[in-house]
């Protein structure tokens, strides 16, 4: 794993357990909101979705804005990502530690899926076809998700 993707992992890690329903989560949206430039001029609230923020505030924190954009929508967060050229949208891709995963839970199962994202989070780890990721705003919470590579639901990679 390269360093920058090894120190994205890290944070992530780092902010396992913290919760909104004790507001730990809230660290997390003041690193997203003390940064300029707001994506779009929107100052994310303590009680809106926040995966897409959680994502965005690791790269805030590292200072690796320049690498993974930054957004508090997922929709968004794509179309920079293929702005930056570092989209990929096929599913069976088996990713790497770092890399941004990207949810519609609206996929058909049938082909690669297209439709709008509702969640996003980062690969902490892939073995035996099996991608371990770590999510922000994950039933309310930063947790660990298991998905199989290729599975229904992967919108795509950035």
């Amino acid at each position: 794993m390269d360093k920058y993707a090894s120190k994205i992992v890290k944070v992530m890690q780092s902010w396992v357990g913290k919760k909104a329903s004790n507001g730990s989560h809230k660290e997390i949206i003041d690193i997203y909101n003390n940064h300029r430039p707001l994506a779009r001029g929107y100052k994310v609230k303590y009680t809106d979705e926040w995966c897409a923020t959680t994502a965005s505030a690791a790269a805030i924190k590292l200072g690796y804005t320049d690498i993974i954009p930054t957004e508090c929508g997922c929709g968004q967060m794509i179309t920079l990502f293929k702005q930056k050229g570092c989209w990929v949208e096929d599913d069976s891709h088996t990713p790497k530690a770092g890399d941004y995963i990207f949810y519609d839970w609206d996929d058909t199962g049938r082909g690669d899926d297209t439709g709008w994202p509702e969640h996003v989070g980062v690969v902490e780890k892939v073995a035996n076809g099996v991608i371990t990721v770590i999510e922000g705003n994950y039933n309310n919470a930063v947790k660990r998700r298991n998905i199989k590579v290729n599975a229904k639901n992967i919108r795509g990679y950035g």
